[in-house]
């Protein structure tokens, strides 16, 4: 009698100490019966999103710019040009799912809540009974981060203008400022100075009406813009926009990982390449694929022996911090973030611990 009795305390001792889940890759999945199953997934790469703000400069040439001694004015612009400028690139990352790493979680028993996302990645894994720890904000900041991150795919978009000299003859004539469309250059000489003569005599107050401050300053700036209009015919018109690309690159793992691998921005205005630098700080894991991260016993679990069986604990990211930067003739713009594809997936034994993941990527922010 006393044996049983020690045989069961034994018994409900060992199954305390075990863990209340256990996770398999999806393709060794037992069936069970009365046995809550979930599914998840582990991101096989990770999308890295450059939004490049240029600064475009238009430059057209003006209709008498090859008479522009008649009205004596220098930097004339003698032919049309756009040119491009880097003014800032904005560095961030979409995290892709993948059902490369599909894998589920068996529970043993009602003691565990899993919350998994809408993407199918794991959440979070919880004791019931167990202070958790987290507060409740925590699924709200990870949805945000989930949006954050998955909200650069703008289109190409323009701004408004930054500066613009004197408008040309068309939109001249659009708003009435023009007389005549076959206007010679004589003719437009003769135009300013008829301008220029008016504004002195608002300027003396021989305008009937200029008596008023507010009137006078008016009119003399409606004269001055149509002067400038007839000045840009011949040094014609500078414009400067702002306008952002967004581009996407999902870079592979390089041969050598010691080098860096460099990738084109295609279809960017002015020759763009981005370049990836690893710091190999999965390297370790990689040499050592059966070393398992285990908060609880220092128990070494070989992945391939256990996939058939299963492990009592759960599978996860390790994603490497990659340095990405883009040399500009100004200025480099870089930033380190964390890539799937550079890293390795690990399997972790653990039992009455609260886990909680990083839903984008799979990997755990923290065990309590």
């Amino acid at each position: 009698m006393k044996k049983l009795i020690l045989i069961l305390l034994v018994g409900i001792g060992l199954n305390s100490c075990s863990s209340t889940y256990k996770s398999y890759p999806v393709e060794y999945t037992p069936k069970t019966a009365n046995k809550p199953v979930y599914y998840y997934n582990i991101p096989a790469s990770t999308e890295v999103v450059f939004d490049v703000t240029f600064t475009k400069t238009i430059k057209q040439k003006g209709v008498f710019a090859n008479q522009s001694n008649l009205l004596g004015v220098k930097d004339i612009i003698t032919s049309d040009e756009v040119k491009y400028e880097v003014k800032d690139i904005k560095i961030s990352t979409n995290t892709n799912a993948s059902n490369l790493y599909q894998y589920s979680l068996i529970l043993k028993n009602d003691k565990v809540d899993v919350l998994t996302s809408c993407e199918g990645t794991l959440q979070s894994i919880r004791v019931k009974g167990k202070k958790s720890g987290y507060k409740t904000q925590k699924t709200q900041e990870f949805n945000q981060e989930k949006n954050e991150s998955s909200s650069y795919s703008k289109p190409m978009e323009e701004l408004s203008s930054i500066k613009t000299k004197p408008i040309f003859e068309t939109r001249l004539q659009q708003r009435g400022m023009l007389e005549k469309v076959n206007m010679t250059a004589a003719d437009a000489v003769k135009k300013i100075e008829q301008l220029r003569d008016r504004q002195i005599d608002i300027l003396s107050g021989g305008l009937e009406g200029t008596y008023i401050n507010t009137t006078v300053d008016f009119m003399y700036k409606q004269l001055d813009e149509m002067i400038d209009g007839y000045v840009s015919m011949f040094t014609g018109v500078e414009t400067v926009v702002e306008e952002i690309y967004t581009y996407t690159l999902t870079p592979v793992k390089p041969i050598i990982s010691e080098e860096d691998l460099v990738l084109q921005l295609s279809s960017s205005p002015i020759p763009l390449l981005a370049r990836f630098k690893t710091n190999n700080q999965t390297k370790a894991l990689k040499e050592r694929p059966n070393a398992a991260a285990n908060p609880d016993t220092s128990v070494v679990v070989n992945i391939k022996e256990k996939e058939a069986s299963g492990i009592n604990g759960v599978y996860y990211a390790i994603p490497e911090l990659v340095l990405i930067s883009v040399e500009t003739p100004k200025k480099t713009f870089s930033k380190s973030v964390e890539l799937n594809q550079y890293g390795v997936i690990k399997s972790m034994i653990t039992k009455n611990k609260n886990i909680e993941f990083n839903p984008n990527n799979g990997a755990i922010k923290s065990i309590k």
